[in-house]
């Protein structure tokens, strides 16, 4: 896997040399990658049979409705990093009311993965099995992508 991630290295150079928008072609590069990956998280990621509530002050904030986890998996952009990164949506509207639907917040991800030993849970990883599993399969998609945009500037 070092030589994949040496290679796509080495190709966002190249693009960067050869283009003035390498940074947004390369991103477009991963995020056609990306649903591998987040395909295999969701299908790992556990899911409830019964909605959550998220408490603050005595009173519920938040219900979350099952399936909420797997469907805030997608990809992730920085305004700072050229990179683009697969994780959980966090709602930052507040984060209240009902989580179902297209409307997702998985601030608990890392709860679930790691587990809360003080809080009694056990870790459920799902994360870490998706990307040891389709990982290298991504890596080398975005690197047929780079190389196609690398082409097409060229």
């Amino acid at each position: 896997m070092d030589t994949t991630q040496a290679e796509i290295n080495d190709l966002i150079r190249k693009l960067y040399r050869v283009s003035d928008t390498a940074k947004r072609a390369s991103q477009q590069a991963f995020r056609e990658a990306a649903p591998v990956l987040i395909s295999a998280i969701q299908a790992r990621a556990p899911e409830s049979g019964e909605p959550h509530n998220r408490y603050s002050g005595g009173q519920v904030k938040a219900t979350y409705y099952p399936g909420n986890l797997r469907r805030a998996f997608r990809t992730l952009q920085f305004r700072r990093s050229a990179a683009i990164f697969v994780g959980p949506r966090l709602d930052k509207s507040g984060s209240g009311g009902e989580f179902r639907g297209s409307r997702a917040d998985a601030y608990y991800a890392h709860w679930v993965e790691f587990g809360a030993p003080a809080a009694g849970l056990p870790p459920n990883p799902f994360v870490k099995p998706a990307a040891d599993a389709v990982g290298a399969f991504t890596l080398r998609l975005a690197t047929e992508f780079l190389k196609r945009k690398i082409e097409a500037a060229v």
